[in-house]
């Protein structure tokens, strides 16, 4: 069977939809909630194995930090070993990794497994996007890319409400929310193993440095890829800045702790509504690009209205509001538009997705405390630092002329 016959198969068939729910649940229980939730016990971490803000940011930080490094060799590692093989083994290892953070004894031991588990979890969502690529025909494409965020969106809302609420409270501490985190993603390790066909693959060369190198340079050597891999640069930097120096600035302009901390929850909820209906716009459209443009403008828009807000209640929520709106279906959308790049072979699309990864997490770990350092001249001028962000994701996008999103018959893997 040829690989544009198998994928076209796979497009027919009804059990994409059970492929597209594994994915969701698999970005709830690995991604969204696990992550929200932990941001949520840090205080009870904290006061338990006595960390200052300083540890605790080193313990936040290190997976997108680790992801800069290993993205790009884990999209290759899911090209080598398909995507069946490689959702089983990081699962489990990255649910072992999970649950010893709930053995920790010290900042250096949590700080070990938090590393551990920061090596493997920028990997997974590669996996998700391109399992989307291989069962969704483009003009699905862009409903099943929001489905999956919604997935990882629903999973940060609920992680953030209830981890440390009634998660902790329940199982009896911080310590067994993690381990239970942990063996969550071992049952899906499971999962996978049962519900993902086997797939027939032929004999390949070993994996070595060089067939690494010769990745690189091919999917580098796209300027699509790059453009989105820029876009996506500032878009989450713009992000990750606003969720983490929000709250804080609000303390600090004088609203009570309550109101600072019901900005975020806005964010989140906006991007939750706005995930799935602005993602299928992009398959009614047939343009992708068009949609992140608006996204990053939107978000832009959010930052910016941030700087002048100052105290003013509405304000505040109207630049969540537009500031979340679109971000979730700008990361789905980013994670499409990459496996579509023209001339991209299947093969090589966790690579060409982990090129993209290694950017944002380099935009999500440089921006935010970039921005942060300019607080110390004007409370609200890291605002315009993250607009600039959003500016400059906005301005990569409309410097791409390469047209309209691929169509279903344009590309060698989607239903005729």
């Amino acid at each position: 069977m040829t690989p544009a016959s198998k994928f076209h198969d796979r497009q027919h068939s009804s059990y994409r939809w059970v492929i597209l729910a594994m994915v969701s649940l698999s970005g709830f229980v690995t991604m969204g909630f696990p992550i929200a939730g932990l941001s949520a016990l840090f205080s009870e971490i904290a006061a338990s194995l006595d960390l200052d803000l300083i540890q605790i940011g080193v313990i936040w930080g290190v997976g997108m930090a680790m992801g800069i490094f290993t993205a790009f060799i884990g999209g290759s590692l899911i090209d080598y070993f398909g995507t069946r093989r490689s959702l089983v083994f990081m699962c489990l290892a990255a649910g072992v990794f999970s649950a010893l953070r709930g053995l920790a004894v010290d900042f250096w031991s949590l700080l070990l497994f938090s590393f551990l588990h920061g090596a493997l979890q920028p990997i997974l969502p590669l996996n998700f996007v391109k399992l989307n690529r291989e069962w969704f025909a483009s003009r699905q494409l862009g409903f099943a890319a929001g489905v999956m965020a919604l997935g990882f969106a629903l999973g940060a809302m609920l992680g953030s409400r209830f981890s440390a609420t009634v998660l902790s409270p329940l199982l009896g501490g911080w310590r067994a929310v993690l381990i239970v985190f942990g063996l969550s993603s071992m049952l899906l390790a499971v999962l996978w193993a049962l519900l993902h066909p086997p797939v027939d693959r032929k004999r390949q060369s070993g994996l070595h440095l060089r067939l690494l190198l010769s990745n690189a340079r091919r999917v580098a050597g796209f300027r699509e890829l790059r453009v989105i891999a820029l876009a996506v640069f500032g878009a989450v930097g713009l992000a990750q800045g606003l969720v983490g120096y929000v709250p804080t600035y609000l303390r600090e302009i004088g609203w009570a702790a309550v109101d600072a901390d019901s900005a975020i929850p806005v964010f989140f909820l906006a991007s939750l509504i706005g995930v799935v209906p602005i993602s299928q716009l992009s398959d009614r459209l047939g343009d992708r690009r068009l949609v992140m443009t608006v996204g990053t403008s939107m978000m832009t828009l959010g930052a910016l209205i941030m700087y002048f807000a100052s105290d003013n209640y509405w304000a505040v929520i109207l630049a969540m509001a537009l500031g979340g709106l679109c971000f979730d279906s700008f990361m789905a959308l980013m994670g499409a538009s990459i496996t579509e790049a023209r001339g991209l072979d299947m093969a090589l699309v966790g690579s060409a997705l982990g090129f993209g990864g290694m950017l944002q997490n380099l935009g999500g770990a440089l921006l935010p405390p970039l921005g942060n350092t300019l607080s110390v001249f004007s409370l609200n001028a890291p605002f315009l630092l993250w607009a600039a962000c959003g500016l400059f994701a906005t301005l990569a996008l409309l410097s791409y002329r390469g047209g309209r999103a691929r169509s279903a018959r344009d590309s060698a893997f989607d239903a005729d």
